[in-house]
C-alpha cells in the first residue's frame, strides 16, 4: 500500500539525514586498506565487469559514471570528495597506477530512475564510459512507484547503455535501521535481482552489505550523535569506495 503524502514526505526527509555510525576500527584492521571488511564471498555470484576489469589491468583509459540520489553525491558527508565514488575513484588509482581512471560522478538529490535514464543520451553516452554504476530504487521505494513502471524504466537503461558499448553496474538502496520498517524497499530490491539474473547485469548489493555490516558491528545504525553524523558517514562512505573497487576490479 503507498504511504500518505505527508508521511512519504517525512520519509523524504528520513532516507537525507539517516545517521550512519560506525564503531572504532579494532587496530589490526586500520593496517589494512579498508576497515569495513565485506563478508566472505560477497558479489563472487555476481556477473563479473570483464571490460572494466581488463582495462583497469592493461592501463587503459577508464571512465566510470555513477548515477544515484543524496547517498551517491555524498550528502551526510558534506560532499562530493568525500562520497563513495570519490573514494572509488581514489582506491583504483591506487591499485592501478598505469591506468588513467576517472570517475564523473553525476548523482543529484532524490534522483529518480527516470530522472537518470532521462539524462542518459545527454550526459552520460557523450562521455564515453567504459562503466555506469547505476544506485537506483531508494525514491522509487519512498514514493511507492509502481513496480512495474520501475522494472521497465531501468531495463530501458540498461539497454541504451549496452547499446552504446558501456558496461552497467546496478547499485541497491542503502540499509539504515531507522528508514527500513517504515519503507518498503523489497519490491525494488527484487526488480534489481530480477534484472540482473535476466540481463546478466551485476548488482553492488549495498543494501545487504551495509545490513551485514550493521549486524556484524562494524556499523552502529542506532546511534544519534548529530555532531558525529557527517564524521561517520565519512567513513562510511570510505568503505563503500573500497568495497566497489573490489567489486569493479573482479575477474
Amino acid at each position: 500500500m503507498i504511504a500518505p503524502l505527508t508521511s512519504r514526505r517525512w520519509a523524504v526527509a528520513l532516507v537525507a539525514t539517516a545517521g550512519l555510525a560506525l564503531l572504532p576500527a579494532p587496530r589490526s584492521a586500520c593496517a589494512k586498506e579498508s576497515a569495513c571488511p565485506t563478508p566472505e564471498g560477497f558479489g563472487a555470484f555476481e556477473t563479473p565487469l570483464t571490460k572494466t576489469a581488463k582495462a583497469l589491468a592493461k592501463g587503459s583509459d577508464v571512465v566510470i559514471v555513477t548515477l544515484g540520489g543524496s547517498s551517491t553525491v555524498g550528502t551526510a558527508a558534506g560532499g562530493g570528495d568525500l562520497s563513495w565514488p570519490s573514494r572509488l575513484g581514489v582506491v583504483l588509482a591506487r591499485r592501478f597506477p598505469s591506468a588513467r581512471v576517472k570517475v564523473v560522478n553525476l548523482a543529484t538529490p532524490r534522483q529518480t530512475a527516470r530522472d537518470a535514464a532521462g539524462r542518459l543520451a545527454r550526459e552520460v553516452v557523450p562521455l564515453r564510459p567504459t562503466l555506469v554504476i547505476w544506485e537506483t530504487g531508494t525514491m522509487e521505494a519512498v514514493r511507492g512507484t509502481d513496480v512495474d513502471d520501475f522494472r521497465e524504466t531501468v531495463q530501458a537503461g540498461i539497454d541504451e547503455l549496452r547499446g552504446a558499448g558501456i558496461e552497467v553496474a546496478l547499485m541497491s538502496s542503502q540499509f539504515s535501521r531507522d528508514t527500513d520498517p517504515v519503507i518498503h524497499f523489497g519490491p525494488y530490491l527484487s526488480v534489481l535481482r530480477e534484472l540482473a539474473d535476466a540481463g546478466e547485469v551485476p548488482v553492488f548489493n549495498r543494501y545487504g552489505l551495509m545490513r551485514a555490516w550493521a549486524e556484524g558491528g562494524v556499523l552502529d545504525l542506532r546511534t544519534k550523535d548529530s555532531d558525529k553524523r557527517k564524521q561517520l558517514a565519512t567513513r562510511l562512505y570510505d568503505c563503500l569506495g573500497h568495497a566497489v573497487a573490489d567489486f569493479v576490479a573482479r575477474r
